[in-house]
Parts: C-alpha cells; sequence; structure tokens
C-alpha cells in the first residue's frame, strides 16, 4: 500500500461532555497532507443524554461486567450516531462509494488503563452494515494490549498541526479532560494533565440546567472554596510522571463535595482545579516551549485562559486559540479520528512510548468492512 496516497475520510467523535456528534469530512494522506471539506456538530435531544447518562451511573464493578453491560447497552448509541451520520452523509452531497473511511471515536463510558480496557460505546460493524463504508474504530485496545494507557490516542493529529505552525509550540486540549502535546528534540510528547471542563460542565448542569459556563462567567462571580482546592491538589495523579491518562470520572469525588456548595463558589473552584492541572503539569516541564496553542471548549472560557495567559507570562509563554491558525477548535477531535483512521489503514503508529507509554511504536484500529 502506498504511504502517500489520500483518502476521502469521515471523521466522528463524540466526547466526554456528551453534549453532540462531531462531523469532519476531509482529505488526508495521515501523514503531513489534511484538507478539511466539511464539517458540523450535530446536537444530542436532552433525552438521548439523559439516557446515555443513566447508562454511565448505572455501570456495574468488574471489568468481564461492564464489558459485558456496554455490549448488551449500546444498541441505541449505535443507532443514534448511525441516523446523525446519516445527515452528514446528505449534507455533504457525497455518494457512499466516494468516500474511503469512516474513523468513529464512539461514546467513551469508562477508561481504565491501570486493568488495560477502554470502552467505547457504537457497533463499528452495525454502522459499516448499515453506511456501506468501511469503518476503522476502537482505536486504543491495540496501545492497551501492549502496556499503553491507551489514551491520549490523537498525538500524530497534533503533530501534524505543530509541524506546520511551530515547532516549539504545544498544543493543550481543553476538552472534558486537559491533555498535552509538544514536540522535544524531535521526540513526540503527551499525556492528559487533569480535569477541564468534565466538573465545570457537570455543575452547571446540575445548578443552572446549562451545558457550559459561558465566557466564564459564573467562575468570575464567585469565590474559591480553599479547603477543597487544597486537598485537589495533592491527589496522587499530579506526582506521576507522563505518560499518564484518567478517566473522565477520575475526580468525581470533587463533584460530590462541590454539589453541595454555594453554585458560583462550586463552579469557580472547578475552574480553578483546571488551571492548577495545566500550570502544575507545564512547571513540571523542562523543555522550550514558546507558544501554546488552546484548543477544545475550554478556549473558550475568558476565566481560565485569562488566568493562564497571567501566570505563563512570567515563563515567557505566549498563548494563543487555534482558531487564529484556520482550524475549528471544536472539531479537531472529529477530524483527528479520521486522520487517525487512514494512519490505522496504513499501519502507521497512533502511539508511541513517549505519549501512552507503550512497549513500541504501535498501530491500531480495528476494520470492519464486509465488503471484503
Amino acid at each position: 500500500m502506498s504511504k502517500s496516497k489520500i483518502y476521502t475520510v469521515i471523521g466522528l467523535m463524540s466526547g466526554t461532555s456528551m453534549d453532540g456528534l462531531d462531523c469532519s469530512l476531509i482529505e488526508t494522506d495521515g501523514q503531513e497532507y489534511t484538507k478539511i471539506i466539511k464539517e458540523k456538530t450535530y446536537e444530542y435531544s436532552s433525552l438521548y443524554k439523559k439516557n446515555l447518562k443513566n447508562l454511565i451511573s448505572n455501570l456495574p464493578k468488574g471489568k468481564k461486567n461492564q464489558i459485558l453491560y456496554s455490549k448488551e447497552n449500546e444498541v441505541f448509541v449505535t443507532h443514534n450516531i448511525t441516523r446523525i451520520t446519516r445527515k452528514f452523509i446528505k449534507l455533504i452531497k457525497y455518494d457512499s462509494e466516494k468516500i474511503d473511511l469512516i474513523g468513529l471515536s464512539g461514546q467513551t463510558i469508562i477508561h481504565n488503563p491501570e486493568k488495560n480496557y477502554s470502552i467505547q460505546l457504537c457497533s463499528g460493524s452495525e454502522l459499516n452494515l448499515q453506511l456501506k463504508i468501511p469503518v476503522i474504530s476502537n482505536f486504543r485496545q491495540k496501545d492497551l494490549d501492549y502496556g499503553g494507557q491507551g489514551a491520549p490516542i490523537g498525538s500524530f493529529y497534533h503533530k501534524s498541526i505543530l509541524d506546520k505552525i511551530n515547532k516549539n509550540a504545544a498544543i493543550i486540549n481543553l476538552g472534558g479532560i486537559a491533555n498535552i502535546t509538544y514536540i522535544n528534540k524531535k521526540k513526540l510528547i503527551s499525556y492528559d494533565m487533569g480535569p477541564s471542563n468534565a466538573l465545570i460542565d457537570d455543575l452547571c448542569y446540575l445548578f443552572y440546567k446549562k451545558k457550559y459556563d459561558k465566557n466564564g462567567l459564573l467562575a468570575k462571580k464567585g469565590r474559591t472554596i480553599v479547603e477543597i482546592l487544597n486537598k485537589y491538589k495533592k491527589d496522587k495523579y499530579f506526582k506521576k510522571r507522563y505518560p499518564k491518562s484518567l478517566d473522565r470520572d477520575y475526580f468525581a469525588s470533587f463533584y460530590r463535595e462541590l454539589k453541595n456548595c454555594n453554585y458560583r463558589d462550586a463552579i469557580n473552584t472547578a475552574s480553578m482545579m483546571t488551571i492548577f492541572a495545566v500550570l502544575q503539569s507545564l512547571d513540571q516541564i523542562k523543555d522550550k516551549i514558546d507558544l501554546i496553542i488552546f484548543t477544545g471548549g475550554g478556549r473558550k472560557n475568558k476565566f481560565i485562559i485569562n488566568a493562564l495567559q497571567e501566570n505563563l507570562k512570567v515563563k515567557k509563554i505566549n498563548i494563543s486559540n487555534i482558531n487564529k491558525f484556520g482550524l475549528n477548535g471544536d472539531m479537531i477531535e472529529s477530524q483527528m479520528f479520521g486522520y487517525l483512521a487512514v494512519r490505522s489503514i496504513k499501519k502507521l503508529p497512533l502511539s508511541l512510548p513517549s505519549t501512552t507509554g507503550v512497549s513500541k511504536p504501535m498501530s491500531g484500529g480495528v476494520l470492519y468492512d464486509r465488503a471484503n
């Protein structure tokens, strides 16, 4: 297979915020070339989100039980993602024959690198059967099987962006979890820094039935609950060296504490947790970084970004929003899974010892193509 072949691919991403499905149509060789053709986010209905959260809250204990439970309950997720993908294909006006691949993230419901598994709901086999397009999913499992954390999995796509913008820069994705990617003397490094939007979004929905703290205005009006923040800072995760990764609900105990506090103070404190996670992680980096490029929904949170900017001035590190470079920061991860699908089909590495802790450079993903 030619490593230079360019594929037309759809990347699908349902994030830990569980608010919608991001769809990106791209052309890419899975290496240096990527062209964004069309993108759209489809918001989930309130009922679907409720059902999804109920499914996660009722997840049983134990790896075998969780895997079985997930298989038994993923039908409604597969049906919804299939329905939305059909809408996107209709929007882009492409025949299925013109689309080479679909890169499917699926809905993560648990990520447990210590026990070597990570569960994303949506059947790649069924999506392929319904849409008649080859599907690649389950990008993390091979990495986990070979001693990796299974996350962050998008390091090579971030690298392809940094190679074009600034090789002394870092990308920080402020999604449900914050993760960083940078290059040190040609060595690609990635890891999860800590919580980003997960706690904030959950509290905003609980208190105000809002999906997120728009512009950080609620956090700005609150006060930090110092006792809770100090306890959070002592968590063992922050003492770990990279590579490392997190489940969305790793810090759920702090959600349970904060939900009983003053609304704005709770959101302020959760926001300060995000700020600490990023700054503490950057303090551990001895490599030279000139610029930090923020992506993900948290890049729009002015309370968080302004605080980070003030602190990073001391380090003489500039910051920027990825949108300034002609990319949509809300769609980076759906682009990424399209890009990873092409790397997978070409047997190129998705992860390295320096990005996930895997024992050697590792490709991954499972191909579903009943035409074969």
